[in-house]
């Protein structure tokens, strides 16, 4: 029979959410012990799992070596949203533990108020030039190791021309490029969005997935439906839960029905890349 260790260890990485519903009404020197004793790779998705203040109390228990063995597996949205809750020093502390893409992307999301879309994007996206070839593309895609739902392209500045949806990826001809393959996005979120007008964006009915773009339309990442649903999941966001059918909820609603046609006039003025070799008129 099994040990107790081992079926814990199976159960977290197996049940992530379950163990983290489980974990944050316990005292933080409880969660921190297990954490402790568990493989960083297997408690950093509890750790994401769990709400950002309920992670930083359990972090808060831990000593810097191990939080920041944590929060490197956990990636930049994640840590940044748990680090919100660290206070300083110690916030910078494990920042500076961190490696430096984490810390740079955590930093930059700690820049934005929590209650902004901004602050629960995903910065981990992979963004390549519109003249890169499909092959080389599906190589970046391969050599990431993660789930990847679409590639983004990006112009001068990081402005964002056009994504490349992995289907299209992988039926493409090797040597096409991504300008030729690219589509405009469907729909875009501003960076400094409230949370609750991002919940009643239509955009939700068709992907799972949002660009999130800042002044000048520079890609900042995405916004995924799970991410947005944590973080209307805090207790200090239960004014952003509003039904639908409520006044709140219909104004949301009518705002990005009002904007509907702006945003699509807009994404319309994105920049279109040049196939190779194509001369300027």
């Amino acid at each position: 029979m099994a040990d107790a260790e081992s079926l814990t260890h199976a159960f977290l990485r197996a049940h992530a959410a379950e163990a983290a519903r489980v974990l944050e009404p316990l005292p933080a020197e409880e969660v921190a012990a297990l954490f402790a004793r568990t493989p960083a790779r297997l408690g950093a998705p509890v750790l994401a799992a769990m709400l950002p203040a309920a992670a930083a109390r359990s972090l808060a228990a831990l000593d810097d070596e191990r939080a920041v063995a944590l929060l490197a597996v956990l990636g930049a949205q994640p840590a940044a949203a748990a680090l919100r809750h660290v206070p300083e020093p110690r916030r910078a502390r494990l920042l500076a533990g961190l490696p430096g893409p984490i810390a740079f992307a955590s930093q930059l999301l700690l820049g934005y108020p929590e209650g902004t879309v901004a602050a629960w994007v995903d910065a981990d996206v992979l963004v390549l030039a519109a003249g890169t070839s499909a092959a080389e593309a599906l190589e970046r895609v391969r050599a990431r190791g993660a789930r990847i739902e679409a590639v983004f392209v990006a112009g001068a500045g990081g402005r964002l021309e056009g994504q490349v949806p992995i289907g299209a990826l992988l039926r493409a001809p090797g040597t096409a490029t991504l300008d030729s393959l690219m589509s405009r996005p469907e729909a875009l979120l501003a960076a400094q969005t409230p949370l609750a007008a991002a919940a009643a964006h239509p955009g939700w009915r068709r992907t799972s997935l949002l660009p999130v773009v800042e002044a000048s339309d520079r890609l900042l990442g995405v916004l995924t439906r799970d991410a947005l649903e944590r973080a209307l999941e805090r207790p200090e966001a239960a004014a952003c839960r509003e039904s639908a059918d409520s006044l709140p909820g219909m104004l949301a609603a009518g705002y990005w029905d009002a904007l509907a046609a702006v945003i699509e006039a807009a994404a319309t003025l994105l920049p279109r890349t040049r196939p190779v070799g194509e001369r300027k008129p």
